[in-house]
């Protein structure tokens, strides 16, 4: 019998200060705040990761992918992926952690730069091999967060600080990748980028009709996730939500006894007649006249 390994569920805890939204710490910081056997386990945590190794070499796992990485390496993984870290080996480096909310301030428009920004985060690559100068700038980024982190300063004003250059180190990393995407390895490609959204689609579509809910599912904006179902389905987000609650309808009128009613509320219509007009406009029939077509097929 094949034996499944438990995957740990792990959230942004800052031992330093829980009010920060970014975080960033060397390898060496990482491994003394846990006991080696948690280093071993496959991990979902519920934030960004960025990795970088100093010297040495790792070959982590995320999602099903060995990524082999040694110096001037950026490994980024995001919440939600699973990954395992590899220790099998002795390496020095970096990490950032930072929640999704941790990219933007409080108050500000999310209409403007923030969609933008998450546009470029959404194309990052997974492993990016750096040269000697990117590498360097990296790593002169992520100390001076640490050590911004660090100060003694309002926890507001430090975190307005680490934004700025979170921004700016994922921004940096977008703009190297696009230069040379021959060194960008697992980069996020709209299929694969779509699987995830496919994913929350089949899970909640009864429940959850609103392109909204998938986009912060998702920590993506809603046009991000627009032009990722256009691109790969040729129809709008709210159209592939639409079309799946169709073939879902469609397949309990063929192949139930459920009522109409019952129907619509499996798919989250508390209204029978809201369903009816939904479905009556989606296949040009109403549910009854469906049904009666596809019975009469059969016969």
């Amino acid at each position: 019998m094949k034996s499944f390994q438990s995957i740990a569920s792990v959230a942004f805890k800052p031992p330093t200060d829980g009010q920060l939204a970014v975080e960033a710490m060397t390898i060496a910081d990482l491994r003394s705040r846990a006991p080696a056997d948690h280093f071993q386990k496959l991990q979902r945590a519920d934030f960004y990761r960025l990795i970088g190794v100093e010297s040495g070499h790792t070959a982590p796992m995320v999602d099903f992918s060995t990524y082999h990485a040694q110096a001037g390496g950026w490994l980024l993984v995001r919440p939600g992926q699973v990954m395992r870290y590899d220790f099998s080996t002795e390496w020095a480096g970096w990490l950032l952690v930072f929640r999704p909310d941790g990219l933007f301030s409080r108050g500000r428009s999310y209409q403007t730069g923030e969609a933008r920004l998450l546009r470029h985060v959404d194309d990052l690559a997974c492993l990016h091999a750096l040269g000697v100068e990117q590498h360097e700038w990296m790593k002169q980024s992520v100390g001076q967060m640490l050590r911004d982190g660090a100060m003694k300063a309002d926890v507001s004003l430090r975190n307005d600080m680490l934004r700025l250059q979170l921004a700016s180190t994922l921004l940096r990393l977008s703009v190297w990748q696009e230069a040379h995407p021959e060194l960008a390895h697992g980069r996020t490609s709209t299929s694969s980028n779509f699987k995830r959204i496919q994913q929350h689609i089949e899970t909640d579509f009864a429940k959850h009709h609103q392109v909204q809910h998938y986009a912060n599912a998702l920590n993506m904006s809603e046009k991000s996730l627009g032009r990722l179902c256009l691109a790969t389905t040729g129809v709008s987000a709210k159209s592939w939500i639409t079309q799946r609650l169709c073939l879902e309808a469609k397949r309990l009128l063929a192949h139930t006894s459920l009522s109409a009613q019952s129907i619509g509320n499996e798919l989250g219509y508390d209204d029978a007649s809201n369903f009816v007009k939904f479905f009556r406009r989606e296949s040009c029939l109403t549910p009854l006249a469906f049904r009666r077509d596809h019975t009469q097929a059969k016969i």
